[in-house]
């Protein structure tokens, strides 16, 4: 609220922290003045309708009187949430724009991320750290694979979302068991300033703007990985989360003479991408999509409510271009998966659709109330933001299960 013109956050008994002071304050006190009180009241300008998203849904719900303003008693169930909206306010102008909570939220993301440690490899399982120069830049990747291969290796190539790197999706997605288990390769690159460039042409997105060929990066990977390992060329695979589900897109639609199959999650098809889609061959396709997904639309829009994120595709309109590419005409199965977690709200169903063209694959795992989260992963600390985790599965069990049944790229599509 506003104290003789100056710009505050607080009320009641703890008293008002004004602007001036904020900036005068260091960051451990204001730290600990937050975790206190948390007697925030905050004018949240994304509130207003033409700013739209799912975001800002979320945000509108937790503000019960429907006066824009986010008070102390309306976030108490959710302390780690005001202290997150109060250290976003970088400006200390007393409100919260779309500039601060946006990239706030992405920061806050990484940062988590970034606090874990980078897990040591399980039994059985080598882990190396690689880099290369495409196109003058340094890329860097890391590579599991299992200490005494068995014949030739599939590789999977394991995409992190935006804001992200190698080692963040390491921590949250490891495949080191299955590695060990099941005698493949998982590949986990970083991104040039850590967003792909999934074909979306994303005003906002660095990589994007400046055309970096993320495919060619790609293909260095492999032919780097072939020096090293014997891996099955025939059996390279793709699997990733948001930007790097987009990404997973544009690699089939790009590189499908590399992939016999990819396994987007939370992530859809970019409308540039979609207009003219033609992957030069028949690719296995599995998605995995929450149907209450914040920051990447199920029916299709701007990426988190603006188009300075780019748009992408319906799920559905996404599943009707596989399916004409694959030469898929028959009709698919549906399956309610068990409710092992029935405290998770969600319920996932899945269509299962028959071969196509060379016995290529197609599933659709909705997960009905499941957000932008990996299935079968903890909960993130921002939950209320990016929705609820799905826990009747675990995402790389199913990636990988898909991934083995899937028939290999055959000879001369290379």
């Amino acid at each position: 609220m506003a104290t003789g013109g100056r710009n505050c956050f607080g009320s009641g008994a703890q008293g008002n922290v004004c602007g001036d002071e904020l900036r005068h304050a260091s960051k451990e006190k204001r730290m600990k003045t937050e975790m206190v009180s948390l007697t925030i009241s905050i004018t949240v300008l994304m509130f207003l309708p033409q700013q739209g998203g799912g975001l800002v849904e979320r945000l509108k719900e937790l503000d019960r009187n429907g006066d824009g303003r986010l008070l102390a008693e309306e976030v108490e169930m959710f302390p780690r949430l005001g202290r997150f909206l109060t250290s976003a306010e970088s400006d200390y102008d007393g409100t919260l724009s779309p500039a601060e909570i946006q990239p706030a939220f992405r920061n806050q993301a990484v940062g988590r991320l970034e606090r874990d440690p980078l897990l040591p490899p399980p039994k059985g399982v080598v882990q190396k750290a690689h880099t290369l120069i495409v196109d003058g830049r340094e890329r860097f990747f890391l590579v599991q694979a299992p200490k005494s291969p068995k014949g030739m290796l599939p590789v999977l190539f394991v995409f992190h979302g935006g804001g992200g790197q190698a080692e963040n999706m390491l921590v949250r997605a490891n495949f080191g068991e299955l590695v060990a288990k099941e005698n493949f390769l998982a590949v986990y690159p970083s991104a040039w300033q850590r967003h792909w460039n999934d074909g979306r042409n994303a005003p906002r997105i660095a990589s994007q703007q400046e055309g970096v060929d993320d495919i060619k990066f790609v293909r260095a990977i492999v032919d780097e990985l072939a020096k090293h390992h014997p891996i099955d060329r025939s059996r390279i695979f793709a699997t990733g989360g948001s930007n790097g589900g987009i990404f997973c897109h544009y690699l089939a639609a790009k590189a499908a003479d590399l992939f016999a199959g990819i396994a987007p999650i939370i992530g859809g098809l970019a409308e540039p991408v979609a207009a003219d889609f033609e992957p030069s061959h028949p690719i296995s396709l599995l998605v995995i999509q929450g149907d209450a997904d914040p920051l990447v639309p199920i029916g299709g829009g701007p990426i988190a409510g603006s188009d300075r994120g780019g748009r992408i595709v319906s799920t559905e309109r996404m599943l009707e271009l596989y399916l004409k590419r694959n030469g898929i005409t028959g009709e698919p199965t549906e399956e309610l998966l068990p409710d092992a977690d029935p405290n998770d709200g969600c319920r996932t169903r899945v269509r299962r659709w028959p071969p196509g063209e060379g016995g290529v694959k197609m599933e659709y795992w909705l997960i009905q109330g499941g957000g932008h989260t990996l299935p079968g992963t903890r909960s993130q600390r921002l939950d209320l933001l990016v929705g609820r985790t799905c826990r009747d599965f675990d995402f790389r069990e199913a990636v990988w299960n898909f991934f083995k049944s899937c028939p290999p790229r055959a000879e001369g599509q290379r």
